[in-house]
């Protein structure tokens, strides 16, 4: 991430920032759950209760996509876990440069979404108001912690990272819960089942390996 950027000082988060906005992150996450989890009980429900139109198993090129998505958020969750290594351990530049790498993870993810909704919405009205509306979710959590990682890079020159300090914990309960409900909910709505991942995964490697 640049070090240097525009030359007019922006203000740094005020005492108590960091609690406040662990508290905000936390508080809107669990509204958010709420919500979303809503549609991921109809999901299950809509293919319990008719089977035969909601029951649908989604075409391999759909599948495939998912693995794919599956696969970018495991990695994106290593990186997590490196990156918050570094934050606790103090190492700003190597933490902003985790990060960097992580804002590509996230932008993959981000397209494989789209990309993924778009698909639903051909692949008939059965998948599409099953599958469709959780992708959207999917889609604004990637696109929030994006925007948390341009707010690093940004407060990323301040001095004696005090900046960081208080604005990481909050955008890292943001990070983890977008990577960890994103696995999950894969696996809950059956778009990705883990023996069919680890099957597809091993595919992938055999081939790669020949």
């Amino acid at each position: 991430m640049a070090t240097h950027h525009h030359p007019i000082p922006l203000p740094e988060p005020g005492p108590g920032a960091k609690d406040n906005g662990q508290l905000a992150a936390w508080l809107g996450l669990t509204s958010f759950t709420f919500m979303m989890g809503t549609f991921v009980a109809a999901n299950v429900y809509l293919r319990g209760w008719n089977p035969q139109v909601f029951g649908v198993q989604l075409p391999d090129e759909i599948k495939n996509l998912s693995y794919i998505s599956t696969l970018v958020l495991i990695v994106t969750t290593v990186v997590l876990m490196i990156a918050g290594i570094l934050f606790r351990n103090s190492s700003y530049k190597k933490f902003l440069g985790t990060m960097g790498f992580g804002a590509l993870l996230y932008t993959a993810y981000l397209i494989l979404q789209i990309e993924l909704c778009v698909k639903y919405f051909q692949a008939g009205a059965a998948i599409t108001t099953i599958n469709a509306t959780i992708t959207i979710f999917q889609i604004i959590t990637a696109l929030v912690s994006l925007g948390f990682i341009a707010a690093v890079g940004w407060y990323g020159d301040s001095q004696n990272g005090k900046a960081l300090r208080r604005l990481v914990p909050g955008a890292m309960a943001v990070w983890t819960y977008a990577v960890i409900t994103g696995i999950v909910v894969l696996i809950i709505t059956d778009v990705v089942s883990v023996g069919q991942f680890a099957d597809w995964c091993g595919t992938r490697l055999q081939q790669l390996v020949k």
